[in-house]
C-alpha cells in the first residue's frame, strides 16, 4: 500500500470520527449559560435561593460555603426559593496504634439533610440527604489532634456545599 492511500485513509478516518461531533455541537447548551429567550437562567436561579439560618459550627461552615457558591460572592436577588439545612458531624477512629491503644487515623463523617421549599406556599420541592467523609491524623498532642479534626470538619464543608450546589443545579435545570 503506497504511503498517499494510508494517508488519505487516515483523512477519511479521522473525518467520520469528526462527523459526530460536528452535528451534534449545535446541541449542547453549557448549565449554567442564560437561554436566549429572557428567562431567568439557571445561574440567577440558584442566587435566588435563600438558606435559613444554622445553629452549629459546621452547619454554619456548610452555609457560608454554599451561599457563596450559589450566588458567587454577588448580592443574591430576591428569593425565589428557600433551603433549610440540618448537618451533623461524627467522628470515628479508623487506624489505632496497638503499642499505647491511641487513634492514629480518625474520620470525620458530615451528614446534611437539607429541603428546598417554595417560600410562597412552603411546599417541599426537593428533600435529599448527602454524606461526606474526611481522614485526618490524630496523636497524643490533644490541641493538635482538635485543629486537624476541625481542619477535616472544614474540608468536608467544602465538598458537601459543592455537592448540594450540584444537586440543586441538576434539579433547578430539569425543573424550571
Amino acid at each position: 500500500m503506497s504511503s498517499s492511500n494510508q494517508t488519505s485513509r487516515r483523512s477519511a478516518l479521522f473525518a467520520l470520527a469528526l462527523l459526530p461531533a460536528v452535528m451534534l455541537g449545535g446541541c449542547f447548551r453549557p448549565m449554567l449559560a442564560d437561554p436566549g429567550d429572557g428567562s431567568p437562567g439557571l445561574k440567577n436561579r440558584l442566587a435566588a435561593i435563600a438558606i435559613d439560618p444554622v445553629d452549629d459550627r459546621v452547619g454554619q461552615q456548610v452555609r457560608n460555603r454554599l451561599s457563596f457558591n450559589l450566588t458567587g460572592g454577588a448580592e443574591a436577588p430576591p428569593p425565589r426559593y428557600r433551603l433549610v439545612l440540618a448537618t451533623s458531624s461524627s467522628s470515628d477512629s479508623a487506624l489505632v496504634d496497638a503499642l499505647n491503644a491511641t487513634p492514629q487515623i480518625d474520620t470525620v463523617t458530615l451528614t446534611t439533610d437539607y429541603t428546598l421549599l417554595d417560600p410562597a406556599t412552603g411546599k417541599i420541592l426537593l428533600k435529599a440527604k448527602n454524606f461526606t467523609r474526611k481522614s485526618y491524623n490524630s496523636g497524643l498532642q490533644r490541641f493538635a489532634t482538635v485543629r486537624a479534626r476541625r481542619d477535616a470538619e472544614n474540608d468536608a464543608a467544602d465538598v458537601m456545599a459543592d455537592q448540594i450546589r450540584l444537586r440543586l443545579a441538576t434539579w433547578l435545570a430539569n425543573h424550571p
